[in-house]
């Protein structure tokens, strides 16, 4: 990945919002975006499309795209930093992928991912995005329950086929996938349920 996050650093710009000012400000640093996380049409040129970083905890972020300098959002991620497992949400899909800078996926290529936490395993049938990069749709019924699960574990096995098994620390995820709840909540993508780590109400 970090061949990857050096060519992002110099493309991609995110807005400077005092960071101590609000429980939900962003982060007020540049921060580099795991590529598999990126919209396809991201592209380096100076435009009001970007990338903002909402959430970052342990080895997990989340973020959101804008195509118009933050009116609007079009696209709610979150992720482990090692791109092993993420999720997104737009108005068109809700997805779990996977990704590696040493895959050299086949166009189109399928195979079975497994994701196990504690007591909770799902089988997901993905498939290449590119030559990096699996994806699977999910709806969001089949969605919050691994979430929920991902909340109350340390842990997550994630098994490609029957040959490569991988973990994922949890640790940070609770405050990033409840951002990633909020937001695809908000832009009437996806309702993934309340998330275990969520702000109460301030009244």
């Amino acid at each position: 990945m970090n061949r990857k996050l050096n060519l992002l650093v110099g493309c991609l710009a995110f807005a400077a919002v005092p960071g101590a000012a609000m429980a939900q400000s962003y982060d007020e640093k540049p921060r580099a975006v795991p590529v598999a996380m990126l919209p396809e049409d991201e592209s380096a040129s100076p435009s009001p499309s970007q990338m903002l970083v909402d959430e970052r905890a342990g080895g997990w972020v989340a973020i959101h795209h804008t195509p118009d300098s933050g009116v609007h959002t079009d696209l709610c991620i979150a992720g482990s930093e090692s791109e092993i497992l993420m999720f997104r949400a737009d108005a068109d899909s809700l997805q779990v992928r996977s990704a590696d800078d040493h895959w050299t996926l086949a166009s189109g290529q399928k195979g079975d991912m497994t994701v196990s936490v504690g007591s909770y395993s799902r089988v997901f049938h993905m498939q290449a995005n590119d030559a990096t990069t699996l994806s699977a749709d999910i709806a969001p019924t089949e969605l919050a329950p691994l979430l929920d699960a991902m909340a109350g574990a340390r842990m997550a096995v994630v098994k490609f086929g029957d040959r490569t098994t991988l973990s994922v620390n949890l640790v940070g995820s609770v405050p990033v996938l409840d951002r990633f709840r909020g937001c695809a909540e908000t832009q009437h993508f996806a309702d993934l349920g309340h998330g275990a780590g969520q702000k109460a109400s301030p009244f």
